[in-house]
């Protein structure tokens, strides 16, 4: 009997045993590593109707090439495979945390719904996604099958929720329990790493619009640990909860003071956040004035920014807090502003010399007269009150030619710049100073 040669089987074929032999390896081989292994499975909206409409064969090429798109999503791709008609299995491994599966479907749903070419028309998919991760799989002492079986559940009832749910994705319940450990053990982290001056400060330029010539920079802290998974909203709201601002704001202006020193004399001004924590602390005003002394700065040259629902909290307190800090000829700052409940009485009293036009309105105003009409009354806001404006979030030329137009001080944004570390702000300066901004 003449032997037959093996049947090939199409890269996209559905091969559900294929996946689960590949995911018990994975589950076995990272037992005892502190890092997940993450299960996305994919379930494709209403399919059949691409057959319907373009054929089989068609079909079978829009699910090959996305077989091949979803294959380039990890960094390390370990296996996608097609295990159902309208269903791929996508493992990602290793994975810091669950947190990040966000991220992770995010480029998995660009690649779904870019446009596919069927001829000369083109096709775009949709999905529902669900993820499912390692550390609630069956028990540890579980074999490696019976844990990716287990995983492959959780999965398709996590793709079933979102689908429920009308949501693109949704992370399964299972991981809960791997995202409260790993909130606990990313908050000591953060703490370790203030303890031990492990951030970094990143400074913004900012720009004066009537001759594009450098104004100063906003102070912004950095944690260049890689894949943390945490922007550095999230990053001052961990210290915040973890009762440490004080010391944050400390070692922001001290290290903000200390490297301005490199373009002192140039009449640079360096803005620090404050948050509200901070504006009712003791020792604020001390920690201010030290930080002066300490490095000899200009006072003129310090400008600490403080939002409206900051100072709203409690106004008289707050407005004592900064005229102390004012007295000292220290500038302030109204930042974010237009977002909270601004009103004249508010305005009689607030010791600020500079209003920052939230950079919500500015994304927005060519397009849309609200937003525009806000600008302008916020610019008229500070003429009349006597103080400079600072517009944020400038993307454009058309943009920061408008906000010159129309009088504003002083710009930043991804058009002049991104945050730099102090040593790149210093070149930035060099080469700014002579040429401006166009």
């Amino acid at each position: 009997m003449t032997s037959q040669p093996p049947v090939q089987i199409s890269p996209w074929a559905i091969d559900r045993p294929a996946l689960l032999g590949t995911l018990a390896t994975c589950l076995s081989g990272n037992q005892d590593s502190q890092q997940l292994t993450l299960l996305a499975l994919i379930d494709l909206s209403q399919f059949a109707q691409v057959n319907q409409r373009f054929g089989y064969l068609a079909g079978d090429q829009v699910i090959a090439e996305l077989q091949q798109r979803l294959s380039s999503v990890p960094k390390y791709p370990l296996a996608c495979r097609r295990i159902d008609g309208d269903k791929f299995a996508l493992i990602i491994s290793p994975l810091l945390n669950i947190q990040l599966a966000p991220l992770v479907a995010k480029k998995i749903i660009d690649q779904i719904t870019a446009a596919f070419h069927i001829g000369t028309e083109t096709l775009t998919l949709e999905a529902h996604i669900g993820f499912a991760a390692s550390d609630d799989c069956g028990h540890a002492d579980d074999s490696g099958e019976i844990r990716a079986e287990k995983l492959l559940q959780n999965a398709e009832a996590a793709a079933k929720q979102a689908r429920d749910l009308r949501q693109p994705y949704f992370v399964g319940e299972a991981s809960a329990s791997h995202k409260a450990r790993h909130k606990i053990a990313l908050k000591q982290k953060v703490s370790d790493t203030l303890s031990e001056n492990g951030f970094e400060l990143f400074y913004q330029p900012q720009i004066r619009l009537a001759d594009g010539q450098p104004r100063g920079a906003e102070g912004l802290i950095r944690w260049n640990q890689r894949d943390h998974g945490i922007n550095p909203e999230e990053l001052v709201a961990i210290i915040e909860q973890s009762g440490r601002m004080d010391e944050l704001f400390a070692w922001t202006i001290h290290t903000a003071i200390r490297e301005a020193a490199a373009w002192r004399g140039q009449h640079i001004t360096t803005a620090i956040n404050l948050s509200a924590s901070c504006l009712h602390s003791p020792q604020l005003f001390e920690t201010i004035e030290s930080s002066l002394n300490l490095w000899g700065a200009e006072p003129s040259d310090i400008c600490i920014e403080v939002t409206e629902s900051t100072i709203q909290q409690d106004l008289d307190q707050g407005f004592q807090a900064l005229k102390r800090i004012k007295q000292l000829g220290v500038r302030i700052a109204i930042d974010d502003f237009g977002t909270g409940y601004s009103s004249l009485e508010y305005f009689k009293f607030i010791p600020a010399d500079e209003l920052k036009i939230d950079k919500s309105f500015i994304l927005n105003m060519r397009n849309n007269q609200i937003d525009m009409d806000i600008v302008k009354l916020i610019l008229d806001w500070g003429k009349r009150f006597h103080m400079e404006t600072i517009a944020e979030g400038v993307e454009d030329a058309e943009s920061m030619a408008l906000l010159t137009e129309l009088g504003c001080t002083y710009a930043q944004g991804y058009h002049i710049s991104k945050a730099l570390p102090a040593h790149e702000f210093s070149q930035w300066l060099r080469r700014y100073s002579a040429k401006g901004v166009g």
